[in-house]
């Protein structure tokens, strides 16, 4: 997507484009171009080299002399109406081993015209795979439906072409590359038994490549949970049909995380193309294309080759803009020009090829992708292009391929060649989802919840886990996560009837997952077949560790009264707070496990040490100061281990800034600041920021402090209008910590910023999974934002970022390292395909913070950043257990996620080793005799049996079955 005067910055390259372009007038000189192409003659294989007409075109007959090798050849010219801008020759003798000269004299029209050249030696043996494909963006071109049926009936089409083609040369046989597996799932659930036969016949005829990412998606957006089930789909068809699915195709986007690499035990993905956009947004991230190597994961023992090959629009520069305008035809078909080998991949290739011999490329194999634009039809012309060009050219030799077959012909050839890198490729186009703030926030919130609703389903050992309908979440949830996330007319033609239908779809897809999901966790936490007690409620833990911390009961589950105690009868400090909630402290809930607390009439037990003013609130651990004037915080202390440690000690922590337009220069922030106590203590204190601002009808700041409690949570609403001007709204917190190193949380690990980044990945902006840490040698602060994913490092780096930014001087090379963070909460800079305004009304932004008093640990700041994302949940008490079956533990292990297998079997949990080490993890079996253990991944195989203590490598990731 976004691509449409990215694809003309590619077009004009393109020597055949430029000269389209050229009015029909007669050339005024010559130039002889040699090629890297060896041309097929009596003689054997020659080197071509092009004779091209400079400032017009030949029209009639010329006679042309070439020399070379000590040899001369003779031509003939013939005339011609339309005239011809090139003419290519062979170049006589052997191929060179160093520099020769070659020289032309042309005879035309009573003119004699010289040119020579330089050639140098290159190879003789080129292999150019080629793999058909339609980009698939959910929406942009077309409402969604419309955009499926397409790509539906491309397959058909494909398997065809496939048919007609299946006696021709090997090469140019045709193949066709689904691309992302949410076609091939529809496309399957929507035909009949024939139909799918005949798709399954075509998969095993090699005619259909499946490659198994579901969409084209931002990596970086998804949870690790999410990045995992991103692939469930394809290796379940795989192992349903006998398969090995091992590849994904990431078309238009920029980057990737680095945690695919550390899942290709759980995934079977070991192969990884990108064809990303052309030059909207990138970057640098250009200077990788075809730059193939092994990435390593954060633990060093697996690998993901990648390879990012040119930009995907390549086929739409040479022959789609040539065709008719798909994005306007409401049901586009193949389209034929009669004339395969026009505007195809002479000469483009020459100039592509030559490029990479001049950067030494170490391989004499690479891939281009062919699409006629996104959300196109096939072209049924590519295998007589391939054949056509085959029969002329004895190098480069084209391929007509699917992503698997590439790469496995890539690595068998070139195995020991393959450098091994590891690092994050920081995405680039995540910026886009703060355009949807609101609603990006709710799928944040919502695969938090979802994972909560598992292990409480696991927890509780109850039956009938529901399947599908936890698939159908994931599937929404990648769906959101999908980078299509509205039309290329969404800023244009904001009014648009398809415009608008495509954002309703985008949108459904986040509250049919919260809706779902919200259903889930009732039945997850109801009384099937128990008993309840009355008036108590269980509190639920669904980390893998005990923890202590605040419970919040809602006002309709603690009608009882305000005072609470627990399994012993013990009263506990509690409060019942403006909201109609009763707050109480829950110490110890056991990992995995419950406990109990009655809730009873009388008094609340009142015990705490929070406190609060006008102008400040402490609670035994954080004393927080705040200005008055403006409502921002202006300090923050904690107390540890006697000694105070200031954490904020700089006017505007929290503050709001409004930047319209791009401009830094024109930031603004709040005014009419009023402050009001709504948790007055001892337990709860809260104080109420309200104010003007900017951009918005109003915001509101809530600070809240816990007694005793090592947090501070602040939580930000903003009741925003919509507005279509450009604009960026951030939340500034500038810690205090010199001489800071920033790492955040990635899918199934951290990155530190700049120092496990790869080079050329994106440094303006970073996307986080659970925390932000900025510590030195002595003390840091963890920083979790469960809603706002986008961060900026040091200052605001997204001044000036309007539009496309085609090698935009803006982009950063490097991020200079800082304490100071501004969340990036929403924007509407892009020019197409994201939304053009934020929805009007109230948007939440939640913020948690603590400090610890030594350096980074990235186990604890693992658990921190989870207890963020992962509050205690409390419900109806019930006569249950609640607890799991076995016990789990280990040095810096923690549960990704747990849940009930899907053939109700047992439990599966998802683990990883945060720390530097290898690590022994125990897994023993607790109110059951016995359990046995199984190493597993993504489909629950029972892959192989594990003892009661086994090994997970440092920054290792693994899944285990756990059965009775």
């Amino acid at each position: 997507m976004r691509k449409l005067s990215a694809l003309v910055l590619v077009a004009v390259c393109t020597i055949m484009a430029a000269y389209a372009q050229e009015p029909a007038k007669h050339f005024t000189g010559i130039t002889l171009q040699p090629t890297v192409a060896y041309l097929k003659t009596p003689g054997g294989a020659k080197r071509m080299a092009r004779l091209v007409f400079t400032d017009g075109k030949n029209f009639g007959e010329a006679e042309a002399d070439i020399k070379f090798n000590g040899q001369t050849v003779h031509y003939k010219i013939a005339a011609s109406k339309e005239g011809i801008g090139a003419f290519e020759v062979a170049l006589p003798g052997a191929p060179v081993t160093t520099v020769t000269e070659a020289a032309i004299t042309l005879k035309a029209d009573d003119k004699t015209y010289t040119a020579k050249a330089a050639v140098k030696p290159c190879r003789s043996d080129w292999k150019v795979y080629v793999l058909p494909h339609s980009h698939v963006d959910i929406g942009y071109t077309n409402v969604q439906e419309k955009v499926l049926k397409l790509h539906m009936d491309n397959i058909d089409e494909s398997i065809e072409l496939a048919k007609k083609t299946v006696n021709y040369p090997k090469e140019a046989q045709f193949k066709w590359t689904t691309e992302a597996m949410w076609v091939v799932d529809n496309y399957l659930k929507r035909a009949d038994a024939a139909k799918r036969q005949r798709f399954w016949n075509a998969v095993k005829k090699g005619w259909i490549s499946l490659d198994g990412a579901y969409g084209n998606t931002n990596t970086s957006m998804t949870d690790s949970r999410q990045l995992m089930v991103m692939f469930a789909k394809s290796q379940q068809l795989a192992k349903a049909h006998g398969l090995n699915i091992n590849t994904m195709f990431q078309g238009d986007v920029p980057g990737a995380s680095w945690g695919l690499s550390a899942q290709v035990a759980q995934t079977n993905i070991k192969y990884f193309l990108s064809g990303p956009n052309a030059s909207d947004r990138i970057g640098f991230l250009a200077k990788w294309q075809d730059k193939p190597f092994y990435w390593v994961s954060p633990s060093g023992k697996e690998q993901l080759l990648f390879w990012q090959c040119q930009p995907y629009s390549i086929g739409y520069a040479l022959k789609g803009s040539k065709i008719p305008n798909f994005f306007s035809v409401e049901d586009p078909k193949p389209f034929y020009t009669g004339h395969p080998s026009e505007n195809f991949l002479n000469p483009h290739l020459f100039g592509y090829l030559d490029g990479l011999e001049k950067d030494n490329f170490p391989y004499n194999m690479t891939i281009l992708t062919w699409a006629m634009s996104d959300n196109a039809p096939i072209d049924p012309e590519l295998p007589d292009a391939v054949k056509t060009w085959n029969e002329k050219f004895a190098s480069p030799k084209l391929v007509i391929t699917s992503t698997k077959q590439f790469f496995t012909d890539f690595e068998n050839a070139y195995r020991d060649k393959i450098p091994y890198i590891k690092g994050d490729y920081t995405e680039y186009w995540t910026d886009g989802v703060a355009s949807a703030a609101k609603e990006t926030a709710m799928a944040r919130e919502t695969s938090d919840r979802l994972k909560q609703a598992e292990a409480i389903w696991a927890i509780r050992n109850q039956k009938y886990y529901p399947v599908e309908a936890v698939d159908d979440v994931w599937t929404n949830l990648l769906l959101y996560n999908e980078h299509t996330w509205g039309a290329y007319n969404s800023t244009s033609e904001p009014e648009n009837a398809k415009v608008l239908s495509e954002w309703a779809v985008k949108r459904n897809y986040a509250l049919h997952a919260k809706g779902l999901t919200d259903t889930i966790t009732r039945v997850a936490l109801s009384a099937i077949n128990i008993k309840t007690r009355a008036n108590a409620v269980n509190v639920y833990n669904t980390l893998s560790w005990p923890r202590t911390d605040v419970v919040y009961i809602a006002a309709d589950l603690s009608k009882a009264g305000d005072l609470v105690k627990d399994a012993a009868g013990k009263a506990v400090p509690s409060q019942r707070l403006s909201t109609g909630e009763l707050a109480f402290v829950a110490n110890g809930v056991p990992a995995f496990g419950k406990k109990t607390y009655t809730i009873t009439a009388g008094k609340a037990l009142s015990g705490g040490l929070a406190k609060i003013s006008q102008s400040g609130l402490s609670n035994g651990v954080y004393s927080i100061k705040v200005d008055r004037r403006t409502g921002d915080i202006d300090r923050i202390t904690k107390i540890q281990n006697g000694k105070e440690l200031i954490l904020v000690d700089s006017a505007g922590f929290n503050k709001y800034t409004y930047m319209p337009g791009d401009s830094l220069q024109k930031i603004e922030t709040t005014s009419g600041v009023s402050l009001n106590i709504k948790e007055n203590g001892p337990l709860v204190v809260s104080l109420l920021v309200t104010s003007k601002a900017p951009g918005a009808n109003g915001l509101t700041r809530e600070i809240r402090l816990v007694s005793g409690l090592d947090k501070v949570e602040l939580i930000n609403t903003i009741d925003k209008r919509a507005i279509r001007r450009k604009e960026s709204v951030h939340f500034e917190f500038p810690f205090q910590v010199p001489g800071a190193q920033v790492r955040y949380s990635i899918p199934w690990g951290s990155v530190e910023a700049e120092k496990q980044q790869l080079q050329y990945a994106n440094r303006n902006w970073y996307t986080m999974q659970r925390w932000v840490d900025v510590s030195n040698a002595s003390f840091g602060i963890t920083w979790s934002s469960p809603d706002a994913p986008l961060f900026e490092i040091g200052k605001i780096t997204v001044a000036d970022l309007l539009g496309g930014l085609h090698h935009a001087p803006q982009w950063l090379s490097y991020t200079p390292q800082s304490s100071k963070i501004y969340s990036w909460v929403m924007n509407n800079l892009w020019h197409t395909n994201f939304r053009v305004e934020q929805e009007e009304g109230p948007a939440t932004f939640r913020y948690i913070f603590s400090a610890h008093s030594s350096a980074f640990n990235n186990f604890k700041t693992e658990q921190t950043g989870q207890e963020n994302h992962q509050p205690l949940i409390a419900a109806p008490a019930t006569a249950d257990a609640g607890k799991l079956f076995f016990k789990l533990s280990g040095a810096n292990v923690y549960a990704e996620a747990i849940k009930p297998a899907d053939d109700g079997k047992g439990i599966v949990v998802q683990l990883v080793n945060s720390g530097d080490t290898d690590s022994r993890v125990s897994i023993t079996p607790q109110a059951v005799p016995a359990v046995k253990i199984w190493n597993s991944n993504l489909m629950e195989d029972k892959k192989a049996e594990l003892p009661g203590n086994f090994v997970i490598p440092a920054k290792g990731v693994m899944t285990v079955r756990v059965e009775k």
